[in-house]
């Protein structure tokens, strides 16, 4: 039996819970190497580019090879190829680092889109093998929770665990000092003998790794094939996560889960031509959830946030939805959008400055301040 569903909260189950993992996945693995090149002080707007090569590369090699290590490996790789060429950019040549990000999205589309076209434009679709689900032992075992926890590929629970990694490295580390001192004081890390340039570059590079990875997973774990553009906006739902995680790790991990799980629910609810019931109390719940936190955090003598009220506004009403239960009909399209939805509430009113490393974005030359 499915015990998510036998107590009554509809889409909510443990195959939501399954895709919901699994959709997280490549957002989490962008979204963890570009914690730790924005802690460093740069900002990879391109992103998507380093996904949509780092996929595309890996099903080239996955075809070729037909070796899935390999081509794992070959999707890093063309995550970092972009990587180098945004260090180049924004670390040597000092060029603004979100123009840079666009134009490396822009050369990732059309670079991936010109090798699809002339490798596989004349080929009926090919599907690659794809890696399989790995079983922790017992835990797997799990009645109902353990599929859906204990029995993905190896990708899902590197991408789970990076963020313990990046937590100790940043918190535990000389290097994780140095990491947030370039994106903070970068002046105090140059006067410790450390050198910016390579901090920056090693954050640079861990972006582009990971994000190669994610779009690998898309590719040669999720579905076994590549067209263009495929990636479909989780880099840029990555960058979002790491603000949305207020620059740290676990953050970031709440972030990225509650996009993969709108994910999820989207895919669930495609078929409804109404909102069930159990999305207007669930969605209560956590507006409730966050209200409750923001007051109860609030230090005395501080202003109490805008949002606050609008947030408690919206709680009551998704409440009172829940036991109404009005017909809507809901277009497909709609259902569609809910990540990138939440993405654009997230940009609204959750981008403060007050968290954000202070020289994000900025060059740094050595004996500036």
């Amino acid at each position: 039996m499915n015990v998510l569903a036998s107590v009554g909260i509809g889409p909510y189950d443990t195959a939501w819970l399954t895709a919901a993992i699994v959709l997280t996945t490549p957002i989490l693995l962008a979204a963890v190497g570009e914690l730790i090149s924005e802690r460093a002080g740069v900002l990879n707007v391109g992103l998507e580019g380093y996904m949509l090569s780092g996929a595309f590369f890996s099903y080239f090699v996955a075809w070729k090879s037909g070796n899935l290590a390999l081509a794992a490996a070959a999707g890093i790789g063309g995550g970092l190829l972009f990587a180098v060429v945004m260090g180049i950019l924004t670390i040597e040549a000092r060029a603004d680092q979100i123009v840079a990000g666009v134009g490396i999205n822009l050369a990732a589309i059309g670079l991936t889109s010109y090798l699809f076209d002339e490798i596989f434009g004349s080929r009926a679709q090919i599907v690659v093998p794809t890696i399989g689900a790995l079983q922790i032992p017992l835990l797997g075992s799990i009645p109902d929770f353990g599929s859906a926890l204990f029995k993905h590929d190896w990708m899902v629970y590197l991408a789970f665990l990076s963020i313990g990694v990046a937590w100790y490295v940043l918190y535990r580390t000389r290097w994780g000092l140095a990491i947030r001192g370039a994106g903070e004081l970068p002046a105090a890390v140059d006067t410790a003998g450390i050198s910016v340039k390579r901090v920056r570059w090693l954050g640079v590079l861990t972006a582009g790794a990971f994000a190669g990875l994610g779009g690998a997973n898309l590719a040669i774990v999720q579905v076994g094939i590549f067209h263009q553009e495929m990636t479909a906006g989780r880099g840029f739902l990555a960058l979002v996560a790491v603000i949305f995680g207020r620059w740290r790790p676990l953050g970031v991990l709440a972030a990225c889960f509650a996009l993969g799980a709108a994910d999820a629910l989207q895919l669930r609810l495609a078929d409804e031509n109404q909102v069930p019931g159990a999305v207007w109390s669930v969605t209560a719940g956590i507006a409730a959830v966050i209200v409750v936190y923001q007051l109860t955090r609030r230090r005395p003598g501080r202003p109490r946030s805008s949002a606050v009220p609008a947030l408690g506004v919206f709680a009551l009403a998704c409440a009172t939805l829940a036991f109404i239960v009005p017909h809507i009909d809901v277009p497909d399209q709609l259902w569609r959008s809910v990540p990138y939805l939440l993405a654009l509430v997230v940009l609204a009113g959750a981008v403060t400055r007050a968290h954000m490393p202070s020289k994000l974005t900025l060059p740094y030359t050595r004996g500036e301040g």
